[in-house]
């Protein structure tokens, strides 16, 4: 498993520990839709900045990446809200089917942050290659 995938697993852990702590205690103490809300909020909040900075090594976390991230937690937090009324409909406790929904949106996410969300702007790409050194002679080239 390359270290990207293990960040992700090590980082995950702990936004997961964290965001579905509080997704079980809050589905004790209100509607599942709220609590699957307020859980991924934290997720946000604490998903953008570790997966960003300390999984795909994002030197600057860019509007577009934040928007794009954002757009995945409404995914994530539809399919999660839906996807727990479900197997709650089906007789599974509400806590068991959270923690179920877990592999399922993990596998997402990473798919989606690593191929739209955090992926190098190719703008910004191809002017670092027209400024970088030319390998045959060590001179910068000129934009």
């Amino acid at each position: 498993m390359g270290g990207r995938k293990r960040r992700f697993l090590l980082f995950g852990v702990v936004n997961v520990l964290l965001t579905n702590g509080a997704l079980l205690l809050l589905l004790h103490l209100v509607t599942i839709g709220l609590a699957t809300f307020l859980s991924q909020v934290l997720n946000v909040v604490l998903g953008f900045w570790l997966y960003g900075k300390q999984v795909f090594r994002v030197e600057r976390l860019a509007i577009r990446a934040a928007g794009a991230y954002g757009g995945l937690a409404v995914v994530i937090w539809l399919l999660n809200w839906q996807g727990i009324r479900l197997l709650t409909g089906a007789g599974l406790a509400r806590s068991w089917a959270a923690v179920a929904m877990i592999p399922l949106l993990a596998a997402l996410s990473y798919g989606v942050q690593k191929t739209l969300v955090f992926r190098p702007d190719p703008a910004l790409q191809s002017v670092a290659a027209a400024s970088a050194p030319d390998p045959a002679t060590g001179m910068g080239q000129r934009l």
